[in-house]
């Protein structure tokens, strides 16, 4: 008997984020090892998929899947330096247990909405930890170094390089010019520079004060006993910074939000890396109450536009088609792009191999992406091998 079936659909999506009728794909046990349109291969068994439209499996390139737990407990409109005070005294208060719970639910909620893939942040080397080994978790795992002065920068410093004698499978990355130390840039440099990084940048135009010595994330570093003025960073623009510790000399950037960026940093990222990634988390920075002017410029830059959500701090889960429904209400995007934007423009980004990708039916839908979002019910294919 056969290992392998074909399955035959309704409609599907193409590689160009178009809607086709009559696909098939050829499965083995959970992995889709080809797909096309039209006649099947005739050599195997074929069994035709109820009606609705197949997609493979949406991206979600930003996410802090270890803050699930804190979900509905930060108010809407709070700022970013609000939000990081909030966290900074839930900070302990939660057991391991809670949290691990929180981020299962989470990532199997997500996952019921076709969202297979996360480039998860994490701030606790256990949590990494515990990511690699659940079954249903698929993505790669940032370990974020955080702090501004010593000796909080080498402490977490010294935890990734211990942690990665024992796991090689995770990036170690920073999160931001103002909550990631000169001697933290230069370690992730060091460490990743072959591999991948995500970088929270420009995220709110308080970080564009923050590169004046003044401002509220200077005040809340203060509080915190974390703030050093670092001579490599002031007198340039978080851009120009990055770029002069080597910070933007990655094989994979993600850039993350640039909601605040302005026609000069876009510019200079133009120019930089062009080749680098912006990831777009529209509901989070919504939420917060951050506005962003930059839309055209950046649709208009070479930055290849992925999507996330964030966490459950700022957002009501980490679906990414709830992100895509959000988006395409906003009326700035074609559905295309957003599609691509979840699908292949991610997989060619992050280096996602083909047999990887899950593919998911949506019972019922319409060849349009405004149906998937009503629709919501994500089947795996393999369901109905």
């Amino acid at each position: 008997m056969s290992i392998f079936q074909v399955l035959r659909g309704e409609w599907g999506l193409t590689r160009d984020a178009e809607f086709r009728r009559d696909p098939w794909y050829i499965i083995s046990g959970n992995a889709v090892l080809d797909s096309g349109f039209g006649s099947p291969p005739k050599e195997f068994f074929r069994k035709t998929l109820p009606p609705g439209v197949v997609v493979p499996g949406f991206v979600n390139a930003h996410s802090h899947i270890e803050l699930s737990c804190l979900r509905g407990k930060i108010p809407p409109g709070t700022s970013l330096v609000g939000m990081g005070r909030l966290l900074q005294a839930e900070r302990g208060k939660i057991s391991s247990h809670v949290i691990r719970q929180a981020a299962v639910a989470a990532i199997r909620e997500a996952n019921a909405e076709g969202t297979f893939f996360f480039c998860d942040i994490c701030n606790s080397s256990d949590f990494l930890l515990f990511l690699r080994d659940q079954p249903f978790f698929r993505g790669n795992r940032y370990l974020e170094l955080l702090g501004f002065s010593s000796p909080a920068d080498q402490k977490r410093i010294e935890v990734a390089r211990a942690l990665l004698d024992r796991d090689d499978t995770f990036y170690p990355t920073v999160h931001s010019v103002y909550g990631s130390s000169p001697l933290q840039m230069r370690f992730v440099r060091e460490k990743a520079r072959h591999t991948s990084v995500s970088i929270h940048l420009l995220e709110s135009p308080e970080e564009i004060e923050f590169q004046y010595g003044r401002g509220p994330i200077v005040e809340f570093l203060q509080e915190l006993g974390q703030y050093t003025r670092h001579k490599e960073l002031y007198g340039q623009s978080a851009v120009e910074y990055l770029h002069s510790l080597g910070m933007l000399s990655f094989k994979k950037l993600l850039l993350v939000h640039l909601s605040a960026a302005r026609s000069e940093d876009i510019d200079l990222l133009s120019e930089y890396v062009p080749h680098a990634a912006w990831v777009l988390c529209y509901r989070s920075n919504r939420y917060l109450g951050i506005e962003r002017s930059n839309w055209e410029s950046l649709h208009h830059a070479p930055l290849r536009m992925l999507i996330g959500t964030d966490s459950l701090a700022s957002n009501s889960d980490l679906s990414v088609l709830r992100e895509l429904e959000a988006l395409l209400a906003l009326d700035r995007f074609s559905p295309r792009e957003l599609l691509r934007a979840a699908t292949w423009d991610a997989y060619e980004y992050l280096e996602i191999k083909d047999n990887a990708i899950p593919y998911f039916l949506f019972p019922g839908a319409a060849p349009e992406l405004p149906s998937l979002c009503r629709v919501r019910r994500a089947v795996p294919l393999s369901h109905f091998c």
